[in-house]
C-alpha cells in the first residue's frame, strides 16, 4: 500500500545512512523533541545563554538535510552525550525537520508548518516554524524547540491555534489591521512587515510540498520583497491574496498533501541570506514537479 504523502521522506528530511540514529528518539512526540534538543542549540536558546554560540554553530545553521545534520551530530559523538563537545547550532526549522524525518521514519505523516509565534518576545508574533504529525484523525502542532524547557503556560506538544498563527491566517490579519504589520517578523534583526508575511506565504507552500526551505529563503514573487520594500502592486496582492486562500484551505485533517497547494510550482534555486548577504542556493532536485 502507497504511503500517504506525508509519511514519506522529503529531498532534506531523508536521513540517509543515520536512519538508525533517528531510531534513538523514541516513540512518542516528546521523546523525539527532547532527543533532539540534547544534540542541537538555538542562537536564542537556554543552552547559548548559559555557555554562548560559537562561530562553528553559525556555520551549521546553514545545514539544510538531516542527513547533513545528523553527520555532523556523529562527528562530535553528540548521541554518546560528550560534555566535551558543542552541539549543533540550528533554527526552529532545524529543529523541526528533524522531528518530521523521525516521524516519516516511522510511516507517521509530518510536515512542517510556517508562521508566527507569540509565545516568544512579548506583544510580537515571532516568525517561527512547528511539526506537524498527524494522530490518525487530527495534525497535532508540535513546537520542538520549546518542548525541552519549562514556564510555558501551554502544551508544547499541541500547540493553541491562537499561540501560532500560520502565514496566511497572519496574512489575513494584517490585512485586516494593516498598524499590527510591524508585529509579525523576527524581532531582534529588526526584520518585520507585510513584506515579511509574504514572504512566509512562499516558505510554507514549499514546506506543504515538502521542499522545506530555510526562513531566510526567497523566490518567485518575494524575491523583489525587502524591508525597505515599496507598497505591493495590485497583481501582486491578488497572488498573495489567492496563496493565502489556498494555504488556508489546506489545514484540514486529511494526511494527503492538500489539493489546494498541489499546483503550485516550486524553485530550482532560492536568494537566501544565511549571513545577511544575498546568496543563490541550487537546492537539491525534489521528487515533484518544480520549475
Amino acid at each position: 500500500m502507497r504511503k500517504p504523502f506525508y509519511a514519506s521522506q522529503s529531498t532534506y528530511s531523508e536521513p540517509g545512512p543515520y536512519r538508525e540514529a533517528l531510531m534513538l528518539g523514541g516513540d512518542s512526540p516528546e521523546s523525539i523533541a527532547r532527543w533532539i534538543s540534547s544534540f542541537m542549540q538555538h542562537p536564542r536558546g537556554a543552552d547559548s545563554k548559559e555557555r554562548g554560540f560559537t562561530t562553528k554553530q553559525v556555520v551549521d545553521l546553514e545545514l539544510r538535510s538531516v542527513t547533513d545534520i545528523l553527520a555532523v551530530v556523529a562527528e562530535r559523538n553528540l548521541l554518546a552525550g560528550d560534555p566535551t563537545q558543542i552541539k549543533v547550532g540550528g533554527l526552529c526549522r532545524d529543529f523541526a525537520i528533524v522531528a518530521a524525518s523521525a516521524f516519516r521514519a516511522k510511516g507517521i505523516p509530518a510536515r512542517l508548518r510556517v508562521g508566527f509565534a507569540d509565545y516568544i518576545v512579548p506583544d510580537f508574533w515571532e516568525d517561527h516554524w512547528l511539526c506537524e504529525w498527524h494522530d490518525g484523525q487530527h495534525w497535532r502542532r508540535l513546537d520542538v524547540e520549546f518542548t525541552s524547557t519549562d514556564g510555558r503556560s501551554f502544551n508544547t506538544l499541541d500547540v493553541p491555534r491562537e499561540r501560532f498563527l500560520m502565514a496566511s491566517e497572519a496574512w489575513f490579519r494584517i490585512k485586516d489591521q494593516p498598524s499590527i504589520a510591524s508585529r509579525f517578523g523576527v524581532s531582534s534583526l529588526g526584520l518585520c512587515g507585510e513584506w515579511f508575511v509574504a514572504g512566509s506565504l512562499l516558505r510554507e507552500i514549499a514546506a506543504l510540498r515538502k521542499l522545506e526551505l530555510k526562513p531566510w529563503d526567497y523566490w518567485g514573487l518575494s524575491k523583489d520583497l525587502s524591508p525597505v520594500s515599496t507598497e505591493l502592486s495590485r497583481q501582486a496582492r491578488t497572488t498573495l491574496d489567492l496563496l493565502a486562500s489556498q494555504l488556508r484551505s489546506a489545514d484540514v485533517d486529511g494526511d494527503g498533501e492538500p489539493e489546494a497547494v498541489a499546483g503550485w510550482p516550486l524553485p530550482k534555486e532560492v536568494i537566501s541570506f544565511p549571513q545577511g548577504e544575498p546568496v543563490i542556493v541550487v537546492l537539491q532536485k525534489p521528487n515533484i514537479r518544480e520549475i
